[in-house]
């Protein structure tokens, strides 16, 4: 008795054809990736991120805004204390100016932990600040606190902070006392 009965050459042609279809793409499924060369790619990505906030930082020493506001994306958010979050332009514009126009303004901060995706398109910062200005009246004023950024690789291949926020440790200020 015939195995393929009927058109047997066509059958096993078939068969044969399968068979060979079947081991030729299990031979071209990709390998898995190298997480050596994943981390390595994400530790690159960290690099760059942290040397961008070292960058930004130097701006707000020199006090540019047009050079802050160029770390952010076209959609960026910030979310500075005690004011709306700021998601157009003009309202970023507004914040960071009235932020660096702070008389006798210092202003500094660390990055306690960069991490980037293993996919390499976002990544986000956090760690700690510290500033001091004059008030209104020339009285020394001094804040810490902590701060959040987060980063977006942009088509062009450049990170920008697509979220800034910091917000401070000190004790809230209580209203005096009504008599």
């Amino acid at each position: 008795m015939a195995r393929f009965p009927g058109k047997t050459k066509e059958k096993k042609g078939l068969v044969v054809l399968g068979m060979s279809l079947l081991l030729a793409t299990a031979g071209c499924t990709p390998p898995a990736p190298d997480a050596d060369a994943i981390a390595k790619a994400q530790a690159a990505e960290e690099a760059t991120v942290r040397q961008l906030d070292a960058d930004w930082l130097k701006t707000a020493a020199a006090r540019d805004v047009n050079a802050w506001l160029a770390y952010y994306a076209d959609d960026a958010a910030v979310l500075p204390p005690n004011e709306p979050v700021a998601t157009s332009k003009v309202d970023i514009r507004k914040s960071v100016a009235g932020l660096l126009s702070l008389p006798n303004l210092s202003l500094t901060w660390h990055p306690t932990k960069v991490e980037a995706s293993k996919s390499g398109d976002l990544a986000y910062l956090y760690g700690s600040y510290s500033l001091t200005a004059s008030d209104d009246k020339g009285k020394p004023i001094s804040d810490t606190g902590k701060i959040v950024e987060i980063w977006k690789k942009q088509a062009d291949g450049k990170w920008k902070c697509i979220v800034d926020t910091w917000n401070s440790d000190m004790p809230v200020t209580q209203p005096p006392a009504s008599k």
